[in-house]
């Protein structure tokens, strides 16, 4: 797994995501990074994770957490943890104690067992998290977190991280905002097409990469919901030389007066794939996470993040820069 590109596994319940962009409550969004320790390899190592957040109540908020644990022997780790939470208030809001915990969908580029080759094992866990978080500027927030992963079938792992949040909705006060505001879409946004061209890792303990480019139709169905249809090309890492046609349902929020957006989109991609034994086509999975900025109601950047999802250990990721126009 490549330390330069993040990397998560697969897309999270549909019913949790749906509450998470939900236009009916507020949300955070949350970059942390620290450090990660394996007991039973005694190491340590970096990790950095994203959090989504999104508030029920006042004492209770769903989150959905992607995860990097870093470099250890043997194990490149990273994964998706949709999660329930409690929470604890100051009397001035400003101070915020939480507990949570979820499923925990990791995928670690290790050594099978069976082969002794390199592959993605996927499995599940569970993400066991506590979170102090000081509400002390808004829309800002800082917070600190500690993530334990428990597994039967992987390492267990501890993690502790800091950094900051964001508040999409204005708050009135201090604290978590409940409830959020509703936006439309202008009537020029519907629909857009665009470029994109990036890299491609094979994750394994190489990282070889390759030249990739898309052109996608987007299609906006609601405030908080995009469809997508994307032809993509992975380029050639030397192990794997991928291109094919992949649609996704993604969900979105915006922020910045509508200026910005963040989104997670998952679907089918239909690719052939080529390499030393010859050449196949089959349906795969994949899941993509965005980062927009709106130069106008026309012009747009968007970063990309595609992971691809395979059976045989041989999932990509792809980091793109797009440039999309908007009618």
């Amino acid at each position: 797994m490549s330390s330069l590109v993040p990397r998560a596994r697969q897309l999270a319940p549909l019913t949790l995501l749906t509450a998470l962009c939900s236009p009916a409550l507020g949300q955070e969004l949350y970059l942390l990074a620290g450090g990660q320790y394996t007991p039973s390899l005694k190491e340590s190592t970096y990790s950095y994770s994203m959090v989504y957040q999104h508030n029920l109540s006042e004492h209770f908020f769903a989150s959905f957490t992607w995860l990097n644990e870093g470099h250890v022997t043997d194990h490149h780790r990273d994964g998706l943890s949709p999660q329930l939470w409690v929470r604890w208030l100051s009397p001035q809001r400003r101070l915020v104690l939480a507990l949570g915990a979820g499923p925990w969908r990791y995928y670690d580029t290790t050594y099978s067992t069976s082969t002794g080759a390199v592959t993605d094992a996927h499995d599940w866990g569970v993400l066991y998290s506590a979170t102090a978080s000081w509400y002390f500027h808004a829309p800002w927030v800082l917070q600190l977190r500690y993530n334990y992963t428990q597994t039967s079938t992987s390492i267990e792992t501890h993690t502790l991280l800091v950094g900051l949040g964001y508040q999409f909705e204005g708050a009135q006060r201090p604290g978590p905002v409940v409830p959020a505001e509703r936006y439309s879409i202008v009537s020029s946004g519907h629909n857009e097409i665009n470029g994109q061209a990036g890299y491609s890792v094979q994750n394994n303990f190489q990282s070889p990469r390759g030249v990739a480019w898309a052109a996608e139709y987007r299609r906006r169905f609601s405030p908080y919901v995009d469809g997508t249809l994307t032809y993509l090309d992975e380029g050639d890492t030397h192990v794997v030389k991928r291109h094919g046609v992949a649609g996704q349902l993604g969900l979105k929020r915006e922020f910045l007066d509508h200026r910005a957006d963040v989104g997670v989109a998952a679907g089918l991609y239909y690719a052939r794939d080529e390499d030393e034994g010859g050449h196949r086509t089959k349906g795969l999975g994949i899941l993509t996470m965005t980062a927009t900025w709106n130069w106008s109601r026309v012009l747009k950047t968007r970063l990309y993040w595609y992971r691809t999802l395979t059976t045989n250990g041989r999932d990509t990721d792809v980091a793109m820069l797009g440039l999309g126009f908007s009618f």
